[in-house]
């Protein structure tokens, strides 16, 4: 994917797109706060869901769409809804995954929930973060898929 590269050059790089990637999502938050949009990342609350599931399956590994990503089951307060992070203690996390897709390497995939025509994230924020902050359009996930007898609420 990308050319044999210095890992000093490497680490510079992760660090830039880290800056850009917070940079973006603080200006989101601004704007939000301005024009009373919500900028949060919905937070799939497993406790609403468990008195509520009709039925769930695991549906196997699947390329999904990083757009159709809307959510977090456990990280929802450290990333936007463009899954910016908002918090700079796990950025080690952040640089790591991103060097590591500079090198090529094979990630494992991430865990998603599906209710209805949305993913929510069980394992792998920083995988989907890191994706979206280098452009990608589709990430690889192991889904399990729900059946929910009530309609989630709105993320706002």
């Amino acid at each position: 994917m990308y050319p044999q590269i210095s890992t000093k050059y490497m680490d510079q790089l992760a660090s830039d797109e880290f800056k850009k990637a917070r940079r973006k999502g603080i200006w989101r938050t601004i704007i939000s706060w301005f024009t009373k949009q919500c900028n949060d990342l919905f937070s799939l609350d497993r406790d609403i869901l468990k008195g509520n599931i009709e039925s769930q399956r695991y549906a196997g590994l699947q390329t999904v769409p990083l757009d159709q990503i809307v959510g977090s089951t456990g990280r929802s307060h450290e990333f936007d809804r463009a899954f910016f992070p908002r918090q700079t203690h796990t950025m080690n996390r952040w640089l790591n995954l991103a060097k590591a897709n500079y090198r090529s390497e094979t990630l494992p995939p991430v865990d998603l929930v599906k209710v209805g025509d949305h993913y929510f994230v069980a394992d792998g924020n920083h995988r989907v973060s890191v994706a979206r902050a280098l452009g990608q359009d589709h990430i690889e996930a192991s889904v399990v898929e729900v059946v929910t007898a009530v309609s989630l609420p709105c993320p706002c």
